[in-house]
Formats: C-alpha cells, structure tokens, sequence
C-alpha cells in the first residue's frame, strides 16, 4: 500500500487506479483457476498476488481520490456517500450475486470472473471522468 500511495503521488493516482482497474479484469481469471484448482500452493500464491500486489492499486487510494473530487467544504460528505452508495449497491450484493452465479452455472466461475470483468471496467469508465489533482492545493 505504501508503494502504491508513494506511486500515486509521483505520477497520480488516475493512472495507479486505472493501472489497477485492468489488472484485476486480467488477473480474475488466473486467480480464480488457481484457487479452484485444489492446490494449496497455487491458492497461496493467487492469494499473494491479488492482496499483496493487485488490491492495494485501488485499496490504497480509493478514500484520496474520492476525498479529492470534492471542494474542502463538502469533502467528507461527498467521499462518504460516495464511497457507502457504491458499496451498498454493488459491494454489498457481490457475494450474492458470485453464488447466484455459480448455481446457474453448475459451479462455473467463468460468470463469476466475467461479473469481476464488468465491475473492473466500470471501475475504469468512472475513474476515467476523475480529474486529475494530486499535484493541486486542495484546501483553497
């Protein structure tokens, strides 16, 4: 996480975020495979790799650059509400909707990793309209 806040801070945190966006719609499905493949090693190093190196990219930078699209005024409501509505709506129902999936889909994970899919390219469509301010005064 560190790493990623200190990248971030050097060449922004759209860049890091969106970097992280497609990572994950790459890597659901390696990840996936190597957890379902019933080899421990495998699960382990899946494991390492999507939370050590993959969700720190928008782990670690969500709360600033949400923080950092609102005037100083309405900072904390605007990220909070932000941040709750988007995982209420999705966050929130994403395990459900995984199982709904692999029901349907007689234990598939191929709908479920295309649902992450889905997630991670509207995660970069909305990053996408975020300005860039990580080089900005932001308490003006």
């Amino acid at each position: 996480m560190l790493f990623y806040g200190g990248l971030s801070d050097r060449i922004g945190r759209k860049k890091v975020f969106l970097g992280g966006s497609v990572a994950v719609a790459i890597f659901v499905f390696p990840y996936l495979a190597m957890l379902s493949s019933g080899n421990l090693a495998l699960a382990g190093v899946a494991i390492i790799i999507s939370f050590a190196i993959i969700w720190p990219t928008y782990g670690s930078l969500i709360g600033t650059v949400l923080a950092e699209n609102f005037a100083p005024e309405i900072r904390y409501t605007g990220a909070s509400l932000g941040y709750q509505i988007g995982a209420a709506l999705v966050g929130g129902p994403a395990p459900l909707i995984a199982t709904a999936l692999l029901t349907a889909f007689s234990g598939s994970w191929i709908p479920v990793a295309l649902f992450v899919v889905f997630c991670a390219v509207v995660s970069f469509i909305s990053v996408s309209f975020v300005k860039v301010r990580h080089n900005e005064d932001l308490d003006a």
